[in-house]
């Protein structure tokens, strides 16, 4: 489905404009005075609001040559959007039993928070790849409610139609990266799995507000579908073309950081993204570089061993339906672990 994309010719407050080229702009006809685009506490002026960038830039090109470089285009919405709903399953249980006391609470809001300093990275961190000029477009946003984290990631701003599957694709890959960073991060420091769905549909999220139909058809498809702890993608996500984007270097289904389970769904293959990206990679900044790659690789194996414990505990359990989610773990583990590409990659790179 088309979303609905619009685009606003403005001015905004916070330019500098001399008196003459002032009473230049204020013979403009507008359409709306003083107001705020969408969860911005900016003011700007509108001058036309158009469901087509070319009209709004052929009335930039109408309007007298010298006031021209004061009007710009503010996109509103975007073409491609992609939302995660992810569950931390155990979540609840482990809060009752393992947190008794403020100590315990403190040392787990300072381990918790971890995570959430990681969002706050990733959302600030300008995605940049050499040759791709693009990718400072795709901008992340993300909420988190008790056991649930929503992230959404979209691009905003206009699509060339040769370039819009290679743009999914780095776009389902940021996404990918991570969604297995919190599968690592929920491993590694509480010994819990994590399940979620990623849907292509409208989502609004702020800080403290999550609403659309992105948001509830994820839901339904963590609950109903994923099953397992997998972060599965609605199945109009990866086509074909996209799928042969993101397979060009690994042509192995267990090694590609998407893998396609034998439900026919594909899913964020997050012990194949450690191969190329360390646990919580935003810490590796605070690491001398000759320390690095020494310390990636520990935190690597730490992880997987975390995995294997949680899988050796789960396979214990005597309820069946939880007890799948593990055995399904299991497999995923061998799979994945068991490759000799995988092995020499996790300590080569």
């Amino acid at each position: 489905m088309k979303k609905n994309i619009q685009y606003y010719v403005v001015v905004h407050k916070s330019i500098s404009i001399d008196n003459e080229n002032k009473e230049k702009i204020a013979k403009v006809e507008m359409e709306f005075q003083d107001t705020k685009l969408p969860f911005s506490d900016a003011y700007i002026d509108v001058y036309l609001i158009s469901n087509d960038k070319n009209e709004s830039k052929e009335y930039i090109q109408s309007i007298s040559d010298d006031i021209q470089k004061y009007f710009r285009i503010e996109q509103v919405g975007s073409e491609i959007q992609y939302t995660a709903f992810i569950d931390i399953l155990g979540f609840s249980n482990h809060i009752k039993t393992e947190i008794t006391n403020d100590y315990q609470a403190e040392e787990f809001y300072d381990n918790f928070n971890e995570v959430i300093e990681y969002l706050q990275h990733e959302q600030q961190n300008e995605f940049a790849i050499e040759n791709a000029d693009y990718l400072k477009d795709i901008k992340m946003k993300y909420s988190w409610v008790s056991d649930t984290f929503v992230i959404s990631i979209e691009y905003l701003n206009e699509i060339e139609k040769n370039d819009e599957n290679i743009i999914k694709g780095m776009m389902i890959f940021k996404l990918s990266m991570i969604i297995a960073s919190i599968h690592h991060f929920m491993a590694s420091k509480f010994g819990l799995i994590v399940r979620g769905a990623i849907s292509s549909k409208y989502s609004c999220i702020t800080n403290n507000f999550i609403l659309g139909e992105g948001v509830a058809e994820a839901s339904k498809l963590e609950k109903e579908v994923a099953i397992y702890p997998r972060v599965i993608f609605e199945q109009n996500i990866i086509s074909d073309e996209i799928h042969e984007i993101i397979t060009r270097e690994h042509q192995n289904n267990d090694l590609n950081f998407i893998s396609k389970d034998c439900d026919g769904y594909y899913f964020v293959n997050y012990l194949a993204m450690l191969q190329h990206i360390p646990p919580m990679i935003w810490k590796m900044f605070k690491i001398p570089d000759d320390k690095i790659k020494e310390n990636a690789i520990q935190q690597k194996i730490y992880v997987i061993e975390k995995y294997q414990k949680i899988v050796s505990n789960g396979l214990k359990i005597q309820n069946e339906k939880v007890k799948a989610k593990y055995t399904w773990l299991n497999n995923y583990l061998g799979r994945v672990l068991l490759k000799d590409k995988f092995q020499k990659n996790i300590i080569n790179k």
